[in-house]
């Protein structure tokens, strides 16, 4: 990112910011992060090409900004993908997080639905995402997302069945033929999926 498109980035979040009638504070309270960062922000003294996707998305968030609409004022593009884009699929607003070979996306928005999109990730999964609440335990019977604790495999869709007297989960995975596991619960979490969006070629 060169100078020039840096300084470019950063006047545009502080025009947007004013335009809000926002202060330093207000934004940096969303990202959570302090105002000097802000004010760092806004000054051009930090590559938003190095900012974390949790804190970019966080600063969409605060300055009410689509991702396109922050590509086209910053001049940052923002990898990823909307499900809008595929024929078939509803508009959910999606973001690429950088974890190897997971199909793991932040999801910036839903359709239709009063649900604040702050901890919801969409795993690519067969023919479109099941999106799920990180950190919220499925009840047994539902569809859920399995995700290892020190995060050396990416995650996949499973069935929740229930515990064992031990504690542990048991789970179905959705492939054809289905596969029942056991999964100490240690090694991995399980989070709650709260919806499925389907792609239809």
């Amino acid at each position: 990112m060169v100078e020039s498109a840096r300084q470019r980035a950063a006047e545009a979040i502080a025009r947007r910011r004013r335009e809000l009638g926002l202060t330093l504070g207000q934004v940096a309270q969303v990202l959570e992060a302090s105002d000097g960062y802000v004010w760092k922000l806004e000054k051009g003294l930090i590559n938003l090409e190095n900012v974390s996707y949790g804190r970019l998305t966080a600063l969409m968030r605060a300055l009410r900004w689509t991702p396109e609409e922050f590509a086209q004022a910053t001049g940052v593009a923002v990898p990823g993908l909307t499900a809008e884009e595929v024929p078939g699929a509803p508009p959910v607003p999606l973001l690429k997080v950088p974890v190897w070979g997971t199909g793991d996306y932040l999801v910036l928005g839903l359709p239709g639905a009063e649900v604040d999109p702050k901890d919801l990730r969409a795993l690519r999964h067969r023919e479109g995402f099941v999106v799920y609440r990180e950190g919220e335990e499925p009840e047994p019977g539902e569809l859920a997302v399995v995700a290892a604790r020190e995060g050396e495999m990416p995650p996949y869709p499973v069935r929740f069945l229930g515990l064992t007297p031990r504690k542990s989960y048991v789970v179905e995975t959705l492939g054809c033929p289905p596969e029942r596991r056991t999964l100490e619960k240690g090694d991995f979490a399980l989070h709650r999926a709260v919806g499925e969006v389907r792609v239809w070629g």
